[in-house]
């Protein structure tokens, strides 16, 4: 006589009377018990956390006076306590050191107006490293992507 077939549980699979397999019904409720097992998890982490942030925070605090009371100045106030820093869109940091864009605003950094042709010749002046055979038409790329440089006319920039 042949086996029945298993389901991967290892029970015999079901077949309705129609000769069909019925389908199989999923246990629902497992899923948000393991996730409510992992919020409790997380939510008792954070509160060692800020246990210990605020056992950091009294010895910073002891620390502190005990400078003040030998004379010297204390260290600057911890922000740990303040909300976080906003955060800022992408370029507002300004452009890398050493970069083509960090160049062109200091070529511009106290002049006027300039064209695209005399900021090139500036900026190889004051000692941009390159090969570029086309540079200035990366420097007119580079002027119109650069936060603070502003277009006056055709071929003519200033720091805004």
């Amino acid at each position: 006589m042949p086996r029945r077939k298993r389901d991967s549980a290892g029970a015999p699979k079901q077949k309705s009377k129609n000769g069909r397999r019925r389908p199989r019904v999923g246990r629902a409720s497992a899923a948000p018990t393991g996730a409510s097992e992992a919020i409790r998890s997380l939510q008792s982490y954070r509160s060692g956390l800020l246990s210990q942030r605020a056992q950091i925070d009294r010895q910073l605090a002891a620390v502190d006076a005990a400078i003040n009371t030998m004379g010297g100045a204390a260290g600057p106030v911890p922000a740990a306590s303040a909300a976080p820093a906003a955060r800022r869109g992408p370029g507002r940091r300004g452009p890398r050191a050493g970069s083509l864009k960090s160049y062109i605003i200091k070529v511009l950094t106290g002049r006027g107006v300039m064209s695209v042709k005399d900021i090139t010749q500036a900026v190889l002046d004051a000692g941009y490293p390159t090969k570029n055979q086309t540079l200035a038409k990366s420097v007119g790329i580079a002027l119109t992507g650069t936060p603070g440089v502003q277009k006056v006319g055709r071929g003519k920039f200033r720091l805004a």
